[in-house]
C-alpha cells in the first residue's frame, strides 16, 4: 500500500532492501538452514513460479500448515448504541507474524504474540505480509487460520506486488499472470488449491508495482481477466478482495474511493471481479494534493469533505453492488487510536454507514506495547473504550470500533464449551491442575472470548473484568472479576451472544473460583425474546467450583442471551471471581472421540546429543474432537504436557533427553471432545531412541568478566547433557574448588584469575578451562561502558538520512544505519580519544524486528588509533544472531570500524544495523593485565629466595624490609609496571650480596651471639 506515514521495519525494510533470488525456491535458504538443524515447519510463502511447482504431497512442511478447525458461523448481538451498524463490516489487515520468512507453523514456545481476541468486531481478517527478499504470496500459519474459524472469521492470505521503488519487478506480475491457451490461469488454480489445502477463506491481492507515469494496459487487462477466472473457478464462501492501487491503464494510480479508473477492478453484480475492494486513505486526512490521471503534472489542493465515500457508495450501487463490498481504508500503523480519523465521513450521524470500514494494521496495539500487558489495555482502548464520547473530555477523538460495529457471535450450534483462552500462558492447567510450566503460544488454542467486553451492569457494586494470567481452569488463563461485592448487590455481566436451539437434554455449566463463597450465582438468559433468571446449583471440585442447571424447560426456544449475575451476600469486602469454563451442552453430544490411529514420527532431530525435535502426525478422526494434548513420558512413567493443538500434526521442539547411555522417549497424544473429556482408551504412543550417549559439551555463562574488588560474579552453567559440574577459580591471590551449576565468587583481590569447568555424565568427563578469563579491577567500578554512545560515525553509504550511520549509535533500536548492498559497506566510530574496548556488540536486523534472514551474516572488526593504520580484531563469518558480540580483548583503540562482507543470510540484499555498542572502560590500559606477568615473576623471585633466604639461617633487617615492600606490591597488584620490576630487581640484588660467604658469616656470627 502506497503513502503511509509509516512503514514498519518488519514489512518495508525487507521490501525495500531484501534480495530478489536469481533461482525459485519456495523457502528462503536461512529457514532450509534452520529446518535441516531443527526441523521447526515453517509457515509457506512463494514467489509466483515457485507456487506453480509447489505440490502438498512434496512440500514436508505442508501438513504442519492446514488449518483443522471448520469456519463457525455467526449471529449478531445485541445493539447497544444507536451508533452502531448492522449492515458495515470490517476488514483487518493485520502484521499477524512478524515476518513472511521463518514464520514457525503452529506457534511458539514464547508466551508473547499477537493473540488478537476482539473477533466480534471483525468480519474478515487478512494475514499482511509478503516482500520482495522473501516471498510476494503469503498464506495464514495454521495457528491463525483456526483461531480465526474458531470465532467465526474467515482469514485471507496475501498477494503482494511491490512498489518498484521497494523492490518490486514486472516481471513478477507477468508470472503470475501467466495464461495458458486454453484460456484459464495456472495461477489462479494454485491460489484455489493453497486456499482449499490449507483450510483459508481466500486472497487479499494488493498490485502496487507500477507507478503514475507508466502505461501497462496490457497487465491490466490480463489481471481482469485473471480475477473474472478466479471468480469462476473459486467456491462461492472463497473471499477475493481487491486494493484500490492499479487503474484501467495499468499505472498504479491510488483513488482513495470508487470511480471510473479503478471499478472494473470491483465489477458488477453480474460480472463480479472482486468480492470487495479496500480503498487506500486519503479520504481521511482534511487536505492533500489530488492528481488527476489525466494530467499527472497538475497537482490540486484538495480539502476532503465526506462526499467521497457517499459517491464510492453511489456508485457501487448503480452497479448492483453492495455498497459494503467497499471497505473505507484507515492506516493505523503509526499511531493506532491516536490516529486522527474523520470517522462522521464513513460513519454519519443518524444515518446508514455509506460502506465499511477497512484497516491497516491495527497489530499497532502489539508492536508498539513494550509487553503483553500494554498489548492487552491498547487493544481494549482500540475496539471497545467504554469511557464514553472522549471529544466531550478533551481527549481523542477514538471512540473505539465497538462504537460504530455490533457485536456478532460464534456461539450458534451445541456444544458449546469455552475456558476463555487466549491462546498462550506461562503455564498450562488440565482440569485445575497444573501439567506444565512452561511458557507458550498456539493461538490454535485460543477459545470464544465474551461477545461483549466488558459490559458490567454496576448498581451497587464496582466489578471490573481482566485477562487473569496467574489461574486457569484448562490452558494457560482465565477471566477475572474484581472489585467491591456490597450485601444485597448485584452486578449483571453480559457475556455472549448466542443463537442456540435448545432441547429438553441442554444443561449449563460455569466452572469458577471465588473469594466469597457466600456471593450467590445465577444466570440471566435472553430466551426467545425474553429474560429468564435461572439458579445454579454449585458443588466444589477441588480449587474450582461447578454451578449448574438444566435448561430442559425450555425446549424448543432459542437461547439469545448469556449474563452472569453476582448477587453480595455478606458486608461489603474485595471480592475476585475467576470464570474458567463455561459451557452448554446438549447430554453426551460431541463427547463421543475415536482412538488415535497411525501416530507416526515423521522427522527427529538430535542436536548437540542433548536436545531433541520431533514431527509427530497422526490420522484426525472424529469430527467431535476438539482438540489433542501431546505428552512426553520418561522411563519412570511420569508424564508432562509438551503442546495442545486442533490439528493432527505437531512439532516438539526441546526435549531434555534423560542421561542414560541408551535412552528412548515416549510421546502420547490424547484426542480431547468437545466437552473438554478425554479416554486412556483413545490415546495413542510412539517411541524414539535416541543415540548413545556422549560426554558433555561444557559450556558457561559468567554475570561479567570484569568487576572491582569486593564485588562478586556469577557462573551459570550451560553445559548440554551433564548431571555433574565443579568449578575451579584460580589466580595470584585465590584457588578455590566449588561444585553447582550456578556459584557465586567474591574476589576480594585485583588481579586475573582463570577459570576450569569439569562437567560429567555416565559417558564420561568434559574439561573446559578459559585461562586468564576473569579481570579484577578498581578501573571496573561501575562495569564496562558504552564507549560509542552518540559519538560521531560516519557510513560509506545510508539508503537516507533517516538512517545514516550516527542511528547505530544513539541506543535505541528504534532506528538504524541501513545502505544497499550485498557486501563492502562500512561503518565507523569515533570513541574520541584511545580507550580500552572489551567487546563489540551489534543489534542486526531480527533485533529491530526484521526477519531473522536479514541478519548481518559476514563481517570484519578493525580498529585503529589514528584512523590511518587499522588492525583487523574479527573476521566473523557465519552469524544468524539477532544480537552479535565479540570479544575485543581489551585492545586499545580510538577508532572502531566493521566492514560488512555479507549483508544477509541470503545473497544481495542491504546492510541493516540497528545499534553497535563498544563496551569498554574509559583508560589507556587494564592495570591488572598490565601488570600479570610482571607479577607472576615477582611472586616466584620471592618465593624462590624466601626459601633460600631460610636455609641461610641468617637475619637481616635491611633485606627483609625490601622483602616485605616486594610482598606489598603483590597484595595490591595495581601499581605501575615499572615499580613492580624495580622491586624485584631491588630483592635480587639485596639477596645476591646477602649471599657473599663472608657477609653470611658474619651474620651467623651475630645471630649466635643474640
Amino acid at each position: 500500500m502506497k503513502h503511509r506515514k509509516f512503514i514498519s521495519s518488519a514489512i518495508a525494510a525487507m521490501m525495500l532492501f531484501s534480495a530478489i533470488p536469481s533461482t525459485s525456491y519456495a523457502i528462503l535458504e536461512s529457514d532450509i538452514e534452520v529446518q535441516e538443524k531443527t526441523g521447526q515447519p515453517f509457515s509457506s510463502y512463494w514467489y509466483p513460479n515457485e507456487l506453480l511447482k509447489w505440490n502438498p504431497q512434496t512440500d514436508k512442511d505442508a501438513k504442519f500448515n492446514v488449518g483443522t478447525v471448520p469456519l463457525q458461523e455467526r449471529t449478531d448481538g445485541e445493539k447497544l448504541k444507536n451508533s452502531q451498524s448492522e449492515d458495515a463490516k470490517v476488514i483487518s489487515l493485520a502484521i499477524a507474524n512478524k515476518t513472511t520468512s521463518s514464520t514457525p507453523s503452529q506457534g511458539k514456545d514464547k508466551f508473547d504474540g499477537y493473540n488478537f481476541s476482539y473477533w466480534q468486531y471483525i468480519d474478515t481478517l487478512v494475514s499482511w505480509g509478503g516482500s520482495g527478499g522473501e516471498g510476494l504470496i503469503l498464506s495464514p500459519s495454521a495457528d491463525l487460520i483456526d483461531s480465526a474459524h474458531i470465532n467465526g472469521v474467515p482469514v485471507l492470505g496475501t498477494v503482494f506486488f511491490p512498489p518498484l521503488e521497494y523492490g518490486g519487478r514486472y516481471e513478477w506480475m507477468e508470472e503470475f499472470l501467466q495464461k495458458s491457451k486454453d484460456g484459464t490461469f495456472p495461477m489462479a488454480d494454485k491460489l484455489v488449491e493453497v486456499a482449499k489445502y490449507y483450510n483459508f477463506d481466500g486472497w487479499f491481492i494488493n498490485q502496487e508495482t507500477g507507478d503514475r507515469e507508466t502505461i501497462k494496459p496490457e497487465l491490466a487487462k490480463l489481471m481482469k481477466e485473471f480475477l473474472a477466472y478466479l471468480q469462476k473457478i473459486k467456491s462461492d464462501n472463497m473471499e477475493i478482495i481487491w486494493y484500490d492501487s492499479m487503474i484501467d491503464d495499468g499505472r498504479v494510480f491510488w483513488q482513495n474511493r470508487l470511480n471510473d479508473y479503478n471499478k472494473d477492478f470491483l465489477g458488477t453484480n453480474k460480472k463480479t471481479l472482486s468480492d470487495g475492494m479496500f480503498l487506500n486513505f486519503w479520504w481521511t486526512n482534511e487536505k492533500y494534493g489530488a492528481v488527476d490521471p489525466e494530467n499527472t503534472q497538475n497537482r490540486i489542493p484538495y480539502t476532503v469533505t465526506g462526499k467521497e465515500l457517499k459517491e464510492s457508495a453511489k456508485l457501487a450501487k448503480r452497479m448492483k453492488r453492495s455498497p459494503y463490498d467497499l471497505y473505507a481504508g484507515v492506516d493505523v500503523q503509526a499511531d493506532g487510536y491516536n490516529t486522527k480519523i474523520k470517522w462522521d465521513y464513513l460513519f454519519p450521524e443518524g444515518q446508514d454507514a455509506n460502506t465499511s470500514l477497512g484497516l491497516y494494521c491495527p497489530s499497532w496495539t502489539y508492536d508498539s506495547s513494550k509487553d503483553f500487558d500494554e498489548f492487552l489495555a491498547k487493544e481494549n482502548k482500540f475496539w471497545v473504550n467504554e469511557s464514553g464520547d472522549p471529544r466531550e473530555k478533551g481527549e481523542d477523538d477514538w471512540k473505539g470500533i465497538s462504537n460504530y460495529i455490533v457485536e456478532k457471535s460464534p456461539v450458534t450450534s451445541l456444544p458449546f464449551v469455552t475456558n476463555f483462552s487466549m491462546g498462550n500462558g506461562k503455564f498450562f492447567n488440565v482440569n485445575g491442575k497444573q501439567v506444565s510450566d512452561d511458557e507458550w503460544n498456539h493461538r490454535g488454542m485460543m477459545d470464544v472470548m465474551p461477545t461483549y467486553r466488558w459490559v458490567i451492569d454496576n448498581k451497587k457494586n464496582n466489578l471490573s473484568a481482566d485477562v487473569d494470567y496467574t489461574d486457569s481452569f484448562y490452558g494457560g488463563n482465565s477471566i477475572a472479576l474484581r472489585g467491591k461485592l456490597e450485601n444485597g448487590g448485584k452486578s449483571t455481566i453480559k457475556l455472549y451472544a448466542s443463537e442456540v436451539d435448545l432441547t429438553s437434554n441442554t444443561e449449563i455449566s460455569l466452572k469458577y473460583k471465588s473469594t466469597n463463597d457466600k456471593a450467590k450465582l445465577k444466570l440471566e438468559l435472553v430466551i426467545n425474546g425474553k429474560k429468564k433468571t435461572v439458579n445454579l446449583d454449585t458443588k466444589q471440585t477441588g480449587n474450582w467450583s461447578e454451578s449448574k442447571a438444566s435448561l430442559g424447560k425450555f425446549a424448543g426456544e432459542e437461547l439469545e442471551e448469556i449474563s452472569l449475575v453476582i448477587e453480595g451476600r455478606s458486608r461489603s469486602t474485595k471480592y475476585k471471581l475467576n470464570l474458567g469454563e463455561l459451557s452448554i451442552t446438549d447430554g453426551n453430544k460431541g463427547n463421543d472421540v475415536s482412538k488415535i490411529s497411525n501416530l507416526k514420527v515423521e522427522d527427529f532431530k538430535v542436536i548437540d546429543n542433548y536436545y531433541g525435535n520431533v514431527r509427530l502426525t497422526w490420522d484426525k478422526g472424529s469430527n467431535d474432537v476438539s482438540h489433542y494434548e501431546i505428552y512426553i513420558e520418561d522411563s519412570k512413567g511420569n508424564k508432562e504436557l509438551i503442546g495442545a493443538t486442533p490439528t493432527n500434526a505437531f512439532y516438539v521442539s526441546n526435549i531434555e533427553r534423560e542421561l542414560t547411555l541408551d535412552t528412548q522417549s515416549t510421546f502420547i497424544v490424547k484426542p480431547v471432545s468437545k466437552l473438554n473429556q478425554t479416554n486412556l482408551q483413545h490415546e495413542a504412543k510412539v517411541n524414539v531412541k535416541w543415540p548413545k550417549l556422549e560426554t558433555p559439551k561444557a559450556n558457561f555463562e559468567i554475570s561479567s568478566q570484569i568487576v572491582a574488588p569486593g564485588e562478586s560474579i556469577t557462573l551459570s552453567d550451560k553445559s548440554l547433557a551433564k548431571d555433574n559440574v565443579k568449578w575451579k577459580i584460580e589466580g595470584l591471590h585465590k584457588n578455590e574448588e566449588l561444585s553447582g551449576e550456578k556459584i557465586t565468587v567474591k574476589f576480594d583481590k585485583p588481579g586475573v584469575y582463570s577459570v576450569t569447568q569439569i562437567v560429567s555424565n555416565p559417558a564420561g568427563e568434559t574439561i573446559n578451562k578459559k585461562d586468564d578469563f576473569i579481570v579484577v579491577s578498581n578501573q571496573a567500578k561501575g562495569g564496562l561502558s558504552n564507549l560509542a554512545l552518540n559519538k560521531e560515525a560516519k557510513a560509506n553509504a545510508q539508503v537516507n538520512d533517516g538512517e545514516a550511520a550516527k542511528f547505530a549509535f544513539d541506543g535505541k533500536l528504534s532506528s538504524k544505519w541501513c545502505a544497499f548492498g550485498e557486501k563492502g559497506n562500512w561503518i565507523e566510530v569515533d570513541l574520541g580519544k584511545e580507550m580500552t574496548i572489551k567487546e563489540l556488540r551489534m543489534s542486526h536486523a531480527q533485533a529491530g524486528g526484521e526477519a531473522r534472514n536479514l541478519n548481518t551474516s559476514e563481517y570484519t572488526v578493525e580498529v585503529s588509533k589514528d584512523s590511518k593504520t587499522w588492525t583487523q580484531l574479527k573476521d566473523i563469518k557465519g552469524n544468524t544472531d539477532a544480537v552479535s558480540k565479540d570479544d575485543l580483548n581489551y585492545e586499545l583503540a580510538r577508532y572502531v570500524r566493521v566492514k560488512i562482507n555479507k549483508s544477509e543470510q541470503g545473497s544481495g540484499g542491504a546492510t541493516r544495523i540497528y545499534e553497535i555498542e563498544v563496551l569498554g572502560l574509559d583508560a589507556n590500559k587494564v592495570t591488572v593485565i598490565d601488570n600479570k606477568q610482571s607479577l607472576y615473576k615477582l611472586n616466584e623471585t620471592i618465593q624462590k629466595i624466601e626459601e633460600e633466604y631460610k636455609n641461610l639461617g641468617i637475619k637481616d633487617e635491611s633485606f627483609e624490609s625490601i622483602l616485605r615492600k616486594a610482598k606489598e606490591v603483590i597484595d595490591k597488584v595495581e601499581v605501575e609496571k615499572e615499580e613492580i620490576l624495580k622491586v624485584e630487581s631491588d630483592l635480587k640484588t639485596s639477596f645476591e650480596n646477602l649471599k657473599n660467604p663472608k657477609v653470611v658469616n658474619e651474620k651467623v656470627e651475630i645471630v649466635k651471639e643474640n
